[in-house]
């Protein structure tokens, strides 16, 4: 292995490094489809207005060895380094195979390092259950705030489907054995959409179903999800995705019509639940559940060993078995006045949410803004004594 070095890329240019991305993603085992290029470009077509791509590469040689996909934007007085296509996509982390992680990882946190005057802090969250990123980030030198973690149930997957459903008490193994044979006897048709030509219309059907579910139930829907920019991007992704078998767009039918629509993820190693609807017309079939177990079935069959329910501790996973993993959340900062400012301002705002959470109150706090301004006079003397 020769030395690491590393290369930013940033806005358009992004677009010209995909087709190496791709091959350093195919040799991650831990990369989702989330830090996948095809996500990436999805996501810098519609979903970055603010948010300049700002990728750091890791060569070794010539050769790509990692990528390290960042944005950075300003909000108020800071400049801010993100994670490129984690909203709203889920899970983040550096991409690089097994044997040069460290290595990888070393090199981003250093490069940080070294562009520090080019940004004040950086906010990371949902990094991969189990990354080491933090602390081969604080190694390096960096400033490290721990958020608290993302709670993201899943299920760890048997060999067998009957050794899935000996997990499960039995009245819910009875239940699902009657869900699926709906699927098996023919009452549910499950059709995956292929077809670059159909998802247009998939994707708008996806939609539809999603926002009728939630209107007929009464609840609050992300008001995202019913945006035409959201069906694009979506849209935009999977036809990336699905001709690599990292995307499965599913379309439950009932005499003939659509009944579901669901888009989930997948790789070799976990399947990603995301997001479907359903018709309020066939609600006692029990599509959702029907597609949940379908997806853990099929797990199974093709030797993955997670079904991954994402972001968000809903009840309704665990009845399926799931159990937490906590993705890790930090902040990243530097020596420099702003970013110690930016960290101070982060503690804060953690103080309040747990007094919030805890039932006493507070209000959201102004302290951030406030250092930033009382500490940019000290970046001219700080990058004076090359701090």
């Amino acid at each position: 292995m020769l030395a690491m070095r590393t290369e930013l890329v940033s806005g358009r240019d992004v677009e010209a490094v995909l087709d190496e991305w791709a091959l350093v993603h195919s040799a991650d085992p831990h990369a989702t489809p989330f830090v996948s290029p095809g996500w990436a470009r999805a996501w810098m077509r519609h979903w970055a207005p603010r948010a300049r791509p700002w990728v750091l590469l890791v060569r070794d040689g010539s050769r790509l060895a990692g990528v390290a996909p960042l944005t950075l934007q300003r909000f108020g007085p800071l400049r801010l380094l993100g994670m490129l296509g984690k909203e709203p996509g889920d899970y983040w982390d550096v991409v690089a195979a097994p044997a040069d992680r460290a290595a990888v990882s070393a090199a981003v946190a250093e490069e940080l390092v070294r562009r520090r005057h080019e940004w004040d802090a950086g906010i990371l969250s949902c990094l991969v259950p189990g990354s080491a990123t933090a602390g081969v980030f604080s190694s390096a030198g960096l400033q490290i705030m721990h958020r608290p973690g993302v709670a993201c149930p899943a299920i760890a997957l048997p060999a067998t489907w009957d050794g899935y459903l000996a997990m499960l008490p039995r009245g819910r193994r009875g239940n699902l054995r009657r869900h699926l044979r709906r699927l098996d006897e023919g009452e549910v048709e499950l059709r995956e959409v292929r077809d670059s030509a159909e998802l247009p219309g998939a994707l708008a059907r996806w939609q539809d179903l999603r926002e009728s579910q939630w209107d007929e139930r009464g609840r609050a829907l992300n008001p995202t999800h019913r945006t035409n920019r959201f069906r694009e991007f979506l849209l935009d992704a999977v036809q990336a995705l699905v001709p690599l078998g990292q995307a499965l767009v599913w379309e439950f039918r009932v005499d003939g019509h659509t009944a579901g629509m669901y888009v989930n993820f997948v790789d070799a190693r976990s399947y990603y639940w995301y997001l479907g609807g359903f018709d309020p017309a066939h609600s006692a079939l029990g599509i959702g559940k029907i597609a949940i177990a379908a997806g853990i079935r099929q797990s199974i069959q093709c030797g993955r060993v997670r079904y991954d329910f994402t972001r968000g501790p809903e009840p309704y996973k665990y009845w399926y078995g799931a159990t937490d993993r906590a993705a890790p959340s930090i902040v990243v900062g530097s020596s420099r006045a702003r970013s110690r400012a930016a960290l101070i301002g982060a503690r804060a705002e953690n103080a309040r949410r747990a007094r919030v959470a805890a039932g006493s109150g507070g209000r959201a706090s102004t302290l951030l803004v406030r250092r930033v301004k009382d500490l940019a006079k000290d970046d001219r003397r700080a990058s004076t004594a090359g701090s």
